[in-house]
């Protein structure tokens, strides 16, 4: 595992403009030390929940987002399924809840949650919009098989997000 890691987190050490980091490395506590020193170089940090409290060790999402502030994150923006997503900042923590739609497969959400969520920030939008965007472009893909299912684009997501209830579940 750990040369999976380093491997996967070498790349973020990377100097960048504007960055964002999705990150796959395992929810484990050692997994946090190998690519902790480029937290504070990343603008965006997109894990999920299970994660972030493998990494940190914290009994709750908002507590793990804020040991991942102390540690140099920008932004954290944690995903978990069908709760709310958790957007963390320097200046508070806001949930973006998830929309309600009938779950078919959830292969690919996490990935077209980041590919929403950044294209809302290439937008302009502040990291709240842009992950209510995330969470409407997951919800697309759990209506059907996998990220290929369907024929939607930006426009159809922004219908569709400003048309449906984003639910509370938590």
């Amino acid at each position: 595992m750990e040369s999976h890691c380093r491997r996967r987190c070498s790349r973020l050490r990377r100097p960048c403009l504007t960055g964002s980091a999705v990150e796959d490395a395992p929810g484990v506590p050692e997994a946090l030390s190998y690519f902790e020193a480029a937290l504070p170089h990343i603008d965006y940090f997109l894990p999920n929940d299970e994660q972030v409290i493998g990494w940190t060790g914290a009994s709750s999402v908002e507590d793990g987002c804020r040991r991942l502030l102390d540690r140099g994150a920008q932004c954290a923006v944690v995903t978990a399924g069908p709760n709310p997503t958790v957007v963390a900042t320097e200046y508070g923590i806001t949930e973006v809840p998830a929309f309600t739609v009938d779950v078919v497969n959830t292969t690919g959400c996490g990935d077209v949650f980041s590919a929403g969520f950044l294209r809302g920030v290439s937008l302009g939008m502040d990291p709240a919009a842009a992950a209510r965007l995330g969470n409407a472009t997951a919800a697309q893909v759990a209506q059907g098989l996998g990220s290929d299912f369907g024929d939607y684009d930006l426009d159809v997501v922004k219908r569709f997000s400003s048309s449906h209830t984003a639910r509370e579940v938590r």
